[in-house]
């Protein structure tokens, strides 16, 4: 299972921030108080040598990923972004290194969803979509500080406004102004010129595949507007099952992305 390496874990100190050779407001006394209260861990950084920096490095590094993404957790929890745009506005970072706290929260919070080992993660969206990429991070937030079932109605929204950009790009039009991420996928999946239906005889249990993704995601929408926090629901989804649908969604995002960027570049 992935874990973090020299690079990520100098990008967590970086997070926190360093003062003479010491991390962020940790003296040793609250160090050793972090890994049980917010972390859940039974750690004791007095067992090592050195500063609080060379210790929590130290500790993060020789860490197993499970653990990894407690402490990154912890992190987060002892030092939430808005900590750090108080600082900005009291004056004591600039503009450019709360662009930088903003930029690793954002890659600590996907690291913790990796290291959990149970989020299908294929890398960044070849379609560079700003809105598709923020909703994406938005359910990567809820998964690693709350729950699956809170991420299912932002992947939903993902996949739906992913595939309503590529709609627009190969003017797919609908005559509704709301779709259906079903109804958009059928008309989808027929009109966007990078699924030609394939005749050769192994590809038809592909193409049989491909169609019952309407069926997938008439359910998901079900979910969402049912089972999940997006409206006021009682009976909600159990988080082996948000999970098994987030990670549907995942793959069939990554599936559409490779398919019609691979249209793209030889066209």
């Amino acid at each position: 299972m992935w874990k973090l390496g020299r690079v990520e874990v100098n990008s967590v100190v970086s997070y926190i921030g360093v003062r003479g050779g010491y991390l962020g407001d940790f003296s040793y006394s609250t160090h050793a108080e972090f890994y049980p209260a917010y972390c859940g861990l039974d750690i004791n950084p007095n067992e090592y040598n050195g500063t609080t920096r060379e210790r929590f490095i130290k500790i993060l590094s020789e860490s197993d990923s499970r653990n990894q993404s407690k402490i990154l957790s912890g992190v987060l929890q002892k030092y939430p972004l808005n900590k750090f745009e108080d600082k900005l506005q009291e004056g004591f970072i600039t503009p450019i290194d709360y662009k930088s706290k903003e930029r690793l929260h954002g890659e600590i919070t996907q690291w913790i969803t990796q290291l959990k080992g149970e989020i299908i993660d294929q890398g960044n969206l070849k379609h560079d979509i700003e809105f598709v990429n923020e909703v994406l991070l938005q359910a990567d937030i809820l998964i690693a500080n709350h729950s699956y079932s809170s991420a299912v109605d932002r992947v939903h929204t993902a996949l739906h406004g992913y595939m309503k950009e590529l709609c627009d790009e190969q003017n797919i039009t609908f005559e509704d102004q709301y779709v259906k991420i079903q109804d958009m996928w059928g008309k989808f999946k027929m009109e966007h010129p990078s699924f030609n239906i394939d005749i050769k005889k192994h590809q038809r249990p592909i193409n049989k595949t491909v169609n019952a993704i309407g069926k997938f995601l008439e359910n998901m929408s079900d979910i969402r507007n049912k089972h999940v926090f997006s409206h006021p629901n009682d009976d909600i989804i159990e988080e082996y099952e948000a999970n098994f649908i987030i990670n549907l969604s995942r793959a069939l995002l990554y599936y559409i992305d490779s398919k019609t960027n691979e249209y793209r570049t030889n066209n």
